[in-house]
C-alpha cells in the first residue's frame, strides 16, 4: 500500500479558481488519496458550492478568516486524524500535473530525513517561467527570495536539491513533520508563515527537498490581491515581519531594524509614506505582541486548535 496522501486545498472565495484546482487534483495518478477544502471564511458560499459539485471532498469550515496558516491547520489536523502519512497543502489559485504527488512521494521515500517537498511552480498565464524552484537568504539586500523568479525554465532548474525555504503555495509535509515540529504559527496572517515553518523543519534535522518533475502552475496572489493597496495590507506585513525576526532574527533588534527597513524604504518609496508608516507600524506591533508556543497536534500553542 502507497503511503496514504491527504490533499488540502486552503481557499477563501473564488470558486472559480478553486473548482479549476479541485478537478485538476481529482485527476491526478497517485491511488491512495483523500480530499478535503477549508473554507477560510469565505463570504461567498463556497462550502455548499464544493460540497454539490465535488461531492468526494471534505470540506471544513472555519466560520472567519484564520490567514494562511491557521487555514492550513484547520485542515490538516482532521486529515491527520484519519490516518494520512503526508499532507499536501495547496493555495487555491494552483493547478497540478497528474503525477506531481507521485513524483513527490517517491523522492520523499529516498530518504527518511526528508520531511517536506516542494514541486517545481511555474505562472499558470505563461507555464515557460518560473514563479518559484524554493527560496534562499540573501546578505544583501537582505531577504529571502525566490529561486528562479520570472526565469525562463530549463536545465538549471531541473535538478532536485535542498532548500532553506520553501513557499507554501504547494507542499507535500510529512506525518512525522508534524509530530515533531508542530503545525504552522497561526499568530501569521499572512506572509512570512511559510520562511517560519522552513526554519523549523531544517532546526529539527528535517530535509526540505525540491522536486523538479513535480510541476504545479500558480496564478499568484489571487486572494492576497484583495487586500494590496489597502493600509491593512501594509500593516499585516510588517506584524509578520515584525513576529518572524523577533523569533528568528540573529540578533533580533538589529535583524529586524536592517531587513524590515529595507522593505519599509522600498514599499515607501513604490507606493508612498503611507504604505511605509503602516508597514512600520505593523512591525511595531507584530515585535511588541507576546509570543507563545507554537501550535501542536495536542491542541497547545497561539491559536489552539483542537486536538488530534
Amino acid at each position: 500500500m502507497k503511503p496514504k496522501v491527504a490533499v488540502l486545498v486552503l481557499a477563501y472565495n473564488n470558486y472559480e479558481d478553486t473548482s479549476e484546482c479541485l478537478r485538476s487534483l481529482l485527476n491526478v495518478d497517485y491511488p491512495n488519496l483523500s480530499f478535503w477544502l477549508v473554507d477560510n471564511g469565505s463570504h461567498e458560499e463556497m462550502a455548499q458550492r464544493i460540497a454539490v459539485t465535488f461531492p468526494s471532498v471534505r470540506v471544513v469550515r472555519t466560520g472567519r478568516n484564520l490567514g494562511v496558516a491557521g487555514g492550513f491547520n484547520a485542515g490538516i489536523i482532521p486529515a491527520l486524524r484519519e490516518g494520512a502519512d503526508y499532507v499536501f497543502i495547496l493555495n487555491n489559485d494552483t493547478v497540478v500535473e497528474r503525477d506531481v504527488i507521485s513524483n513527490l512521494v517517491t523522492q520523499g521515500k529516498e530518504d527518511p530525513r526528508i520531511g517536506v517537498l516542494m514541486p517545481k511552480i511555474l505562472y499558470y498565464s505563461d507555464r515557460q517561467f518560473i514563479w518559484s524552484a524554493g527560496a534562499r537568504y540573501r546578505r544583501f539586500p537582505p531577504a529571502i527570495v525566490m529561486i528562479g523568479l520570472n526565469q525562463r525554465d530549463g536545465p538549471a532548474y531541473d535538478v532536485p536539491r535542498d532548500l532553506e525555504y520553501a513557499p507554501t503555495c504547494g507542499l507535500l509535509i510529512s506525518r512525522k513533520v508534524f509530530e515533531e515540529v508542530g503545525l504552522f504559527d497561526d499568530g501569521y496572517l499572512f506572509f512570512y508563515d511559510d520562511w517560519d515553518y522552513s526554519i523549523r523543519v531544517r532546526k529539527a534535522g528535517y530535509i526540505i527537498r525540491y522536486v523538479p518533475q513535480a510541476r504545479l502552475y500558480h496564478k499568484v496572489s489571487r486572494t492576497i490581491r484583495s487586500y494590496q493597496r489597502s493600509a491593512s495590507f501594509w500593516r499585516i506585513w510588517g506584524q509578520s515581519g515584525g513576529r518572524f525576526y523577533r523569533r528568528h532574527g540573529s540578533p533580533p533588534w538589529l535583524s529586524a531594524l536592517i531587513h524590515l527597513g529595507y522593505i519599509a524604504l522600498r514599499e515607501g518609496l513604490r507606493n508612498g509614506p503611507i504604505a511605509m508608516a503602516q508597514f512600520i507600524w505593523g512591525a511595531v506591533e507584530g515585535y511588541s505582541r507576546p509570543l507563545s508556543s507554537y501550535p501542536n497536534l495536542s491542541g497547545s500553542g497561539d491559536g489552539s486548535p483542537s486536538g488530534i
